[in-house]
């Protein structure tokens, strides 16, 4: 296959300068702490990564006549390409600060972040330098909707077609049908994600939180990450406020972010009409209900109020797979976790920061089985499969009823591999579908967050693979490895 090398390592180099450009935001931080040697690290990494991802662009320029156009082949491999250079250089400064030792280590970590994941190999974080803990939650924010979407957003204007590369969404309004101008729709975004990160800091910050925990939390709440500064995540500062303020903004962050857009342009009727919300508002109710009574009524809760702040805190952060905890759910009767882990599978909704299937795919699913009972029962019966009221295209329909299979192959594949390495089969299960639908908390007996911390390291790398997978949402990661790929042209 013939590939478009210039606009692909173009992109790439951008990339490369935005990840650069991150790091500054922590050389400040480690400064304000007093933490000198960590901030001269960031500095020097920060310039020199800026330096190679400009110097990138600049020798892969594009020349007038030369075709800009990039096909969708180039297109997954551009998307695979971004995120390893993101985590590849985001594992640098675990390494040059010593807080992880091992190569595998410090990119599961890195991996981790970008995906907005939130997976961890390590303990007592309280202990580590700020800088490095804001680091961890800036590659969380940043991967959350920053830098793919200034990679995106930058697109146009080479003349690449964004559509080619976002071809994983399968509803709601497109970041070309929402504005003529990507840059524009870009821009509105990402004030929208800043303002959020801004407004859940300063509640944060009233309930009790100092600011820089206030800070990191809510840039780990936006991207739906889940990193937190205590290695037993919120449930170190109990009480109800700030599992309340969190459920809020995670609530928000697993928004079809496009909607928001949508909604500014054209009023609020376009939250009310979008089929995918109410469903996810639904869900929400639904299952924070259930877990509620059950917690209740099962004595795992002393009281109803516990009962209903820990029922429906674990059903948002698992749907929305953020992943944060306010207890160990591990505890909690069978039915509960098998609850939890549904929720993890079906994921947040289209075009935002969170993983999983995303629900628009499991409803489109779900309507096809409806559809296809019925054909059983009557022959005859023919009805197209509506979301918003509109039929949708049958290449959209076979996409969307192709990934969960797509989920379950790779989930399968990334146990026996996990396996193969020595891992047990129960924690295996449980690390592989953390990770594949970026959620980061597992019901592994190794921990919630931290599970992954004794692996061997072939099993983090497997891991990593898997995270990246499921943030491409596996179209990228299956078309790669298929040899087709390599022999024809797209």
């Amino acid at each position: 296959m013939k590939f478009s090398l210039r606009p692909i390592f173009r992109i790439v180099g951008m990339t490369t300068t935005a990840v650069g450009i991150t790091m500054i935001p922590a050389f400040v931080v480690s400064l304000i702490c007093r933490e000198f040697r960590e901030g001269i690290m960031f500095l020097l990494l920060g310039i020199a990564t800026i330096a190679v991802g400009t110097l990138t662009v600049r020798l892969c320029s594009l020349h007038r006549r030369e075709k800009k156009d990039l096909g969708i082949g180039d297109g997954l491999l551009t998307l695979t390409l971004c995120w390893v250079v993101l985590a590849l250089i985001g594992s640098i400064p675990y390494l040059l600060t010593g807080v992880i030792d091992r190569p595998a280590s410090a990119f599961f970590e890195s991996c981790s972040g970008f995906t907005t994941t939130g997976a961890t190999v390590l303990d007592e974080i309280n202990h580590l330098p700020r800088g490095i803990i804001f680091w961890r939650s800036m590659t969380c924010w940043a991967g959350g909707i920053g830098i793919l979407l200034f990679a995106i957003a930058l697109m146009p204007a080479l003349g690449i077609n964004a559509q080619r590369l976002n071809a994983v969404d399968i509803h709601g309004p497109t970041l070309d049908e929402v504005t003529p101008k990507m840059i524009t729709t870009v821009r509105g975004i990402t004030l929208f994600y800043l303002g959020m990160t801004l407004a859940e800091t300063i509640l944060l910050t009233l309930s009790g939180m100092t600011v820089f925990n206030g800070l990191i939390h809510s840039m780990s709440t936006v991207s739906t990450g889940g990193f937190s500064r205590y290695d037993n995540n919120l449930e170190h500062f109990g009480g109800i406020a700030v599992p309340v303020i969190v459920m809020i903004f995670m609530i928000l962050s697993a928004v079809n972010f496009n909607l928001y857009i949508s909604a500014f342009r054209n009023g609020l009727r376009a939250f009310a009409r979008d089929t995918e919300l109410k469903a996810y508002g639904a869900i929400i109710v639904g299952s924070g209900l259930i877990l509620t009574a059950i917690l209740f009524f099962t004595h795992s809760s002393r009281d109803l109020v516990g009962s209903a702040v820990n029922g429906f805190f674990q059903a948002i952060s698992l749907l929305t797979t953020t992943g944060f905890t306010t207890t160990d759910y591990r505890i909690w009767p069978q039915i509960a976790q098998m609850i939890l882990l549904t929720l993890m599978f079906i994921g947040a909704c289209s075009s935002s920061p969170g993983g999983g299937l995303k629900i628009a795919r499991a409803m489109v699913t779900l309507k096809l089985i409806r559809h296809g009972i019925s054909m059983r029962l009557h022959p005859n019966f023919f009805e197209t499969v509506k979301m918003n009221g509109q039929g949708m295209p049958s290449d959209k329909v076979s996409g969307a009823v192709t990934v969960p299979f797509l989920y379950l192959t790779a989930l399968f594949a990334g146990v026996f591999l996990l396996t193969f390495t020595g891992v047990a089969m129960p924690d295996a299960f449980s690390s592989g579908i953390a990770c594949l639908c970026n959620t980061g908390t597992a019901f592994a007996s190794g921990g919630l967050h931290s599970a992954c911390a004794d692996y061997p390291e072939a099993a983090k790398l497997i891991l990593s693979i898997m995270m990246i997978g499921g943030r491409l949402e596996l179209y990228a990661l299956f078309v790669l490895i298929s040899p087709k790929y390599w022999t024809r042209s797209y």
